[in-house]
């Protein structure tokens, strides 16, 4: 397949023939991968969770194999190195990599030290670094938290504080390993103008995300991975059009346009090429046609209160305050979402909701006590908590283990009955595979997993809080992980989540809790959320590409029916 890349000349980066295995892992996790990148251009590199995109970004820069070991056969080469044979230290010269978890690569305390350690390290002249440092936080617009702790960042603004640094390396190859994963929709589209600028400043950028829905349209290729294997590499419209089915069927989040298209175009539907823009999707689709389709209802529940806040605040030392005067019931059997811009205060209120801090003011009480009253021992058996970094909650040296830990931790000490505890949950969240892997050898999206695993497992909690559920799954695993929360809706517990994920939001969530600036702006139906643009903007969110569509065909004057959430939804509602 012809790349379309705008650079030519020799490439920045070459795989040729390259096999890679993980120490003490049975099966490669790249598998005879030839591939390049040119110089100046815009790489996107996707694929469903375990494929090998990690594996493949720490080959760039020599962490693999020189600090990670295991065994590499082949060659990679970035700039004409080959990475297998130049020091680390120098390699970093040529690639700066942003990590999945940007907290490994901290060293500091302060933010601007932090993003001035990198060109310290390469003994850059002090105004220069000094010159990179001002730089770097203007693009990441964190000049106004310059002096703030590193470990008292927000997950969006660590996210961001990770980039800045990688900025200030100023390394010809930039590697970002899923860098929106904890921004927020409008903090996500800002970093999307951030790469293309990079791009268009000469660097060449990697981007692993599964958010295409920012990115496809402007990227010069894309690379699809498959169990380690290079499935395709195009420009992303060769991709679609020739694999965008493959792609699916992986697990790819394709945008919600692109979706239909290639839906409608395989059951003989559409005869014109996918869209993958929502431009083009309105433009392509202004000739169809909707019958009236009943609105999806979401669930509606009169049950009982388990928690009850009014007018809660909390402040930090008595000096910055993260929550003012927040009000607002949790009811048993809902799934609801907590929303909002990073910084917002999501974080700590889920602090508050499981013990680890009370308010500062105001009043909440929890299954009908004061939180004031309440243990953060006692509250573990009623409310599970899987945090933004699950890795921060392991405790043992494989998932099986973890998974026994949560439940002796409960009590539980029959074996027979933890053994197949164990192995059901293995199962239900599809890590049976890493049983006896060390938790912190995972992929994100089976660290996450794992994280709702360990909760679960014991059966006693009455509200599950998840940080993020979607970060690092795939579609496929999305899907499952959201299966086995309906489930629990079922049997009576109910699920709170703090999340970015605006699909997620409008397809799965009863109601959503709107944050900005520590403030609650909105309690109510997503459907009214995406309805005003006002509150939309407040909270730095931003609609679905599928909403987008919707409004775009109504505004050729095309009759759409209301509540079409899913892509499902909108080609069942076509005549």
């Amino acid at each position: 397949m012809t790349t379309e890349i705008k650079s030519i000349g020799e490439p920045l980066v070459r795989f040729e023939q390259v096999t890679y295995k993980h120490y003490d892992k049975p099966a490669p996790a790249l598998s005879d991968v030839n591939l390049t990148v040119q110089r100046g251009s815009f790489t996107l590199l996707v694929g469903p969770s375990g494929s090998g995109k990690s594996t493949l970004c720490m080959l760039l820069n020599g962490i693999i194999p020189q600090i990670l070991g295991g065994k590499l056969t082949g060659t990679v080469t970035v700039e004409g190195q080959d990475i297998s044979k130049v020091p680390v230290q120098e390699l970093a010269k040529s690639t700066g990599m942003l990590f999945q978890d940007p907290e490994w690569m901290f060293a500091t305390l302060k933010v601007e030290d932090e993003i001035a350690f990198g060109p310290e390290n390469l003994r850059r002249d002090p105004m220069d670094i000094l010159e990179s440092v001002e730089q770097s936080l203007n693009y990441v617009g964190m000049q106004h938290l310059r002096n703030n702790l590193v470990w008292a960042l927000s997950g969006g603004q660590t996210q961001k504080l990770g980039l800045a640094s990688v900025i200030a390396m100023q390394t010809p190859l930039i590697v970002l390993d899923e860098p929106t994963a904890n921004l927020d929709p409008a903090t996500t589209h800002s970093v999307h103008q951030l790469i293309l600028r990079l791009r268009d400043e000469g660097k060449t950028v990697i981007l692993v995300t599964k958010d295409l829905d920012e990115f496809m349209a402007e990227a010069d290729d894309i690379i699809l991975l498959a169990e380690g294997r290079v499935v395709a590499q195009g420009s992303p419209r060769d991709v679609i059009t020739q694999h965008g089915n493959k792609m699916l069927e992986l697990g790819v989040w394709l945008p919600e346009p692109t979706e239909i298209g290639l839906r409608l175009k395989a059951s003989g539907q559409f005869n014109k090429s996918v869209p993958i823009t929502v431009a083009e999707a309105v433009k392509d689709f202004a000739d169809l046609k909707f019958h009236a389709s009943k609105p999806n209802e979401k669930l509606v529940t009169d049950s009982e209160t388990l928690i009850h806040a009014e007018n809660i605040e909390f402040a930090y030392g008595n000096k910055f305050k993260a929550l003012r005067s927040v009000s607002f019931d949790i009811k048993q059997g809902e799934i609801v979402a907590i929303v909002g811009q990073n910084g917002a205060g999501k974080s700590t209120l889920s602090k508050l909701l499981v013990g680890l801090l009370k308010p500062t003011a105001g009043e909440m009480t929890m299954f009908g006590q004061s939180a004031k009253r309440w243990k953060v021992q006692d509250l573990a058996n009623q409310i599970a908590l899987v945090f933004q970094n699950p890795e921060h909650q392991f405790l043992c040296d494989t998932v099986r283990e973890e998974l026994e830990y949560s439940l002796l931790a409960q009590g539980i000490d029959d074996q027979a009955v933890v053994n197949q505890r164990v192995e059901d949950m293995l199962a239900r969240l599809d890590i049976t595979d890493t049983a006896d892997s060390h938790p912190f050898s995972l992929s994100a999206g089976a660290k996450r997993r794992l994280g709702v695993a360990t909760m679960l497992i014991g059966g006693s909690a009455k509200l599950l809080i998840v940080d993020e559920p979607t970060y690092g799954q795939d579609r496929r695993l999305t899907e499952r992980l959201m299966l086995l929360i309906n489930n629990l809706r079922r049997e009576g517990i109910t699920i709170l989540m703090i999340t970015h994920d605006m699909r997620l939001v409008d397809t799965h969530i009863d109601r959503a809790i709107v944050m900005a600036n520590g403030e609650k702006i909105f309690d109510g139906s997503p459907d009214i959320l995406f309805q005003s643009p006002e509150l939309v903007e407040r909270a730095s969110l931003r609609t679905t590409t599928l909403r987008r569509l919707v409004d775009g065909l109504r505004g050729l004057g095309i009759t759409v029916p209301d509540g079409l959430n899913t892509v499902d939804d909108f080609i069942g509602a076509m005549q």
